[in-house]
């Protein structure tokens, strides 16, 4: 007896805007928690705390890499996880609450008495490390079943780039805000910028608060995957680390996190001692701004890419916002100047015409891997997939706050000969050179390696028909 032709997949399966907007706010924690160490942490580890660059990027990445580790064991707990609240929603609430309560404690070391001693016996050091860690952990709580809830949330190849727009639509007003914090914390009536560091951060761990518990609450889970049985963590990593597309995927988002972010323990030194010569607030202002552009732009990047992802495919939006990252990457050389701090702007503007469209291709990317792994295993697995990609996220980022820390020393920079005399302009100028040929070397190999990507429009929607087609010959 002929079998039927299984029905095509439908155009669009609409997620309602309700949904999609009370999903999008946890964007706004999720970058609140991730960006607040990264706009503060380099200039008062090393300006206030007395941190030495090298000291300051270990205290940075050491929380990034062993919370990188604890990622997929979360993501396999969310995947496995059986309560009447879902898979996801209790992991996220732990998180956002700890993340709230941890915020303003990275502002409060212990021990400054010690930082002139070795490292070993730095009690500030540690204090920093510790405290980073435990809300390196309690960001993946919230960031991994959170991510895995937007990724559940369509099937549609479309549809998905479009609920995790909203993400990064509500979530961008954390990068503005972001981008003001040192600014905040170098404001006049704060004793010093550690005080203002902390007294920002209670504000900041509000936010986060409150917008980590809209979609917690807000959001529901399709509970009839709970159903599937559970899968032990080793067989999950092997699973996911053998699928071809995502490793591709993977290797990719690793290169640009390495490049881009090798700027954290480096640019700010840069901008601080040569290109506004050593003035805190015109830092924080300049940053202030750029942050501003940079988020104005950020928007247009969204729709562009995500324009020509549905005139085209992701794969081939991928590569034109890469494109234009690298062009600003390098028109940057020439614009890093105290002469014309004004052409950084310009440089930002065509790297920022780029970025934010990759990372909405990059998870809109992961969601369409985990259809094509359920094809292979059976199972749907959106924890772990978004488990591996933040091991990505912060064991690159964590090795890049340490080798900005490495680049600025072996490019000759002192401590203690910047608090005297300023920063030698050779010196920065090397500085300039080997991070911005870094990230532009990263950011070539990038774009090769995304030629490389197999999943096209036509292979997603015939991955939707044949997991369809075996739905139904089970039921």
């Amino acid at each position: 007896m002929a079998h039927s032709p299984v029905p095509p997949i439908p155009g669009q399966v609409k997620v309602p805007l309700r949904t999609k907007v009370t999903w999008g706010f946890g964007g706004l924690a999720d970058n609140f928690m991730f960006n607040t160490l990264t706009a503060l942490g380099t200039l008062v580890y090393v300006n206030h705390f007395k941190f030495t660059p090298e000291l300051a990027g270990l205290a940075l990445a050491m929380p990034r890499l062993i919370d990188a580790f604890t990622d997929p064991w979360i993501g396999n707990v969310s995947d496995n996880l059986k309560t009447r609240f879902g898979r996801r929603r209790p992991l996220m609430f732990i998180g956002v609450l700890f993340c709230a309560l941890l915020l303003p404690l990275l502002w409060t070391p212990i021990g400054l008495d010690t930082v002139g001693n070795p490292w070993h016996t730095n009690i500030a050091f540690f204090y920093v490390v510790t405290i980073g860690s435990l809300l390196a952990i309690a960001y993946t709580l919230f960031v991994v079943p959170y991510t895995a809830l937007g990724f559940e949330l369509s099937p549609d190849y479309d549809e998905r780039t479009r609920v995790i727009r909203w993400r990064m639509l509500i979530g961008l007003i954390g990068s503005l805000a972001a981008g003001w914090l040192f600014s905040l914390a170098a404001a006049d009536h704060f004793p010093n910028i550690g005080v203002g560091a902390f007294w920002v951060t209670i504000g900041v761990s509000a936010v986060v608060l409150i917008s980590g518990l809209i979609p917690t609450i807000g959001c529901r889970e399709n509970l009839e995957i709970e159903e599937q049985e559970p899968i032990k963590l080793i067989s999950a990593i092997k699973y996911t680390m053998t699928n071809k597309p995502f490793v591709i995927l993977f290797i990719t988002y690793v290169t640009i996190i390495v490049a881009l972010f090798s700027a954290q323990s480096i640019a700010p030194l840069i901008m601080l001692h040569y290109v506004f010569e050593g003035s805190e607030q015109a830092v924080g202002q300049f940053t202030g701004i750029f942050t501003t552009l940079a988020v104005t732009l950020s928007y247009g990047s969204m729709f562009l890419i995500g324009y020509l992802s549905t005139r085209y495919n992701k794969r081939i939006a991928m590569i034109i916002g890469l494109t234009f990252v690298v062009s600003g990457t390098i028109a940057n050389f020439f614009a890093i100047d105290p002469r014309w701090p004004w052409a950084m702007y310009v440089a930002g503007a065509i790297t920022f015409i780029g970025m934010q469209g990759c990372w909405l291709m990059v998870d809109s990317m992961v969601a369409d891997v985990c259809d094509d792994d359920e094809l292979a295993t059976g199972r749907r697995r959106e924890g772990m997939f978004s488990a591996v990609k933040g091991f990505a996220l912060k064991a690159a980022q964590g090795l890049t706050f340490g080798l900005g820390g490495y680049m600025a020393t072996a490019a000759g920079y002192d401590q203690g000969a910047v608090d005297t005399v300023g920063l030698n302009e050779d010196v920065a100028i090397k500085m300039k050179a080997m991070l911005i040929g870094f990230q532009s070397l990263g950011l070539f190999l990038a774009i090769a390696l995304m030629c490389l990507y197999p999943i096209s429009r036509q292979r997603a929607e015939e991955t939707q028909r044949r997991l369809k087609e075996r739905a139904l010959s089970t039921d």
